[in-house]
């Protein structure tokens, strides 16, 4: 299963699965022959205590089809549209508004993530989307990693007349995404890219392994194999004429933040970066900051919200040894029976502790931004969502001020009222992501085209 846009955390609080509900209106996308489908499913409890419910697929008819079974154990649940022949199986996230889950119709399988909606409407409203014709020149294009055996595919934007221009790379967050940065119907980077582009940068943006015509070991990958798909792409921009190679900067959001650093600390092309959201702290301490910040937006009481804490400190502290994948599998499953008031994991527990497993995450646990930071030698333009609960804003702001850089160019800026994908919120919580109609802040996007062009000029 693929991971969301969001740093994938795992966090068990098995005490608060059984005052979590599945009713409400659950909203949820998935790609089928490129195509990006929002689906809905209602779930409802009538009066006998049975489940019923209505599953939709608005953009393809507006019939709605009865949920012919629903079953739920603790934090678990299957659905089965029978008439359609389309089954979900999926848990409740520890931010109990989000489910994690796989759909299946027919031979078609795919991971897909429900957020909780406050309402059953189905219309979606993109106001910044942005369509052809373009003012501008959009190029298909690709290139090789040959360093980490990947090919990439992506899109290149330039002002029609002029040039050579200055240019940026953008980098997507965590999990696999499209050149677009693609998630509940948003496309923040198609928006970012049209700003910039018209604002006079050539503007590279690509596919991420495995999406798109994009190719290259996913399972296995991790931030430092994505660094190295960064830094070709950089490589690549350097090399067309449309691009002015002494001006070439990167514009890194969340995960893909980290990454800009990682390859401006290593390749003397790059000239500038940007960090959107970017993480500061060490992997293992931003995941319990993020863990926190959700389970409190989530309603958790301080005194779950702390036992969240330390019980996800000492699951990070066994993943951060150098031992064999059998014996630290061996070593969770102990801690997580003790943290489980010694009861076994049932199996549906431990297909969730196969995540916390895999090379990205381990090896994100271990990677400390500031270790880059402090090798960065070109001017830093970083970026906080006041709201925003995946990378809390105060506490990595704090620590980027006490850093000891290699650079005084530094501009930090901190948007009270926006979330991790630089939405105006309420909350923060991630099931706003999917209902708001902003898909990138303009303030933030005019703030940012003049830093750039002040360090381009």
């Amino acid at each position: 299963m693929r991971k969301i846009l969001y740093l994938f955390i795992i966090c068990f609080h098995f005490s608060c699965t059984h005052a979590q509900t599945f009713v409400g209106s659950w909203k949820g996308e998935v790609e089928v022959s490129g195509q990006k489908l929002l689906l809905v499913f209602n779930i409802q409890k009538d009066s006998t205590g049975k489940w019923n419910g209505t599953f939709e697929s608005p953009m393809q008819t507006a019939q709605k089809f009865a949920i012919n079974k629903i079953r739920i154990e603790h934090d678990s649940i299957w659905m089965d549209v029978m008439n359609i022949g389309l089954l979900y199986a999926g848990f409740l996230d520890r931010d109990k508004d989000v489910m994690k889950g796989v759909m299946k119709q027919g031979p078609f399988e795919s991971a897909m993530i429900l957020v909780r909606s406050e309402n059953e409407q189905s219309g979606l409203s993109r106001k910044q989307d942005v369509f052809p014709p373009y003012s501008y020149t959009e190029e298909e294009v690709s290139f090789r990693n040959s360093a980490g055996n990947a090919f990439l595919t992506g899109s290149l934007t330039y002002p029609k007349n002029g040039g050579p221009f200055p240019a940026v790379v953008l980098v997507n967050g965590s999990g696999q995404q499209n050149r677009d940065s693609e998630v509940f119907g948003h496309r923040p980077f198609k928006v970012l890219a049209d700003h910039l582009t018209k604002n006079g940068f050539a503007v590279l943006r690509y596919d991420d392994r495995g999406v798109g015509g994009s190719k290259g070991e996913v399972n296995l990958a991790t931030t430092i194999d994505f660094a190295s798909d960064a830094n070709a792409a950089v490589d690549f921009l350097s090399k067309k004429a449309v691009v002015d190679v002494d001006k070439i900067g990167m514009i890194g959001h969340s995960e893909g933040a980290l990454i800009a650093e990682i390859v401006a600390s290593e390749n003397s092309k790059v000239n500038y970066i940007a960090l959107l959201s970017g993480p500061v702290i060490k992997g293992d301490s931003l995941l319990i900051l993020q863990s926190y910040a959700l389970g409190k937006a989530g309603g958790l009481s301080e005194a779950a919200l702390q036992t969240n804490k330390a019980n996800n400190r000492k699951l990070y502290t066994i993943l951060s040894e150098d031992e064999p994948p059998k014996v630290l599998a061996g070593s969770l499953e102990k801690e997580l029976i003790q943290q489980n008031n010694g009861n076994p994991l049932t199996p549906d527990m431990k297909i969730k502790l196969s995540p916390m497993m895999s090379p990205w995450f381990r090896t994100f646990l271990r990677i400390d931004p500031a270790y880059y930071l402090k090798q960065v030698k070109v001017p830093i333009f970083a970026s906080f969502g006041g709201k925003d609960v995946q990378v809390p804003a105060n506490e990595n702001i704090y620590c980027l001020q006490h850093l000891h850089l290699n650079t005084t160019d530094v501009i930090i800026k901190d948007y009270p009222n926006l979330n991790h994908l630089f939405q105006n919120a309420q909350t923060g919580k991630i099931e706003e992501y999917f209902e708001n109609s902003e898909s990138f802040n303009e303030q933030l996007m005019d703030d940012l085209t003049k830093w750039l062009k002040l360090k381009t000029n």
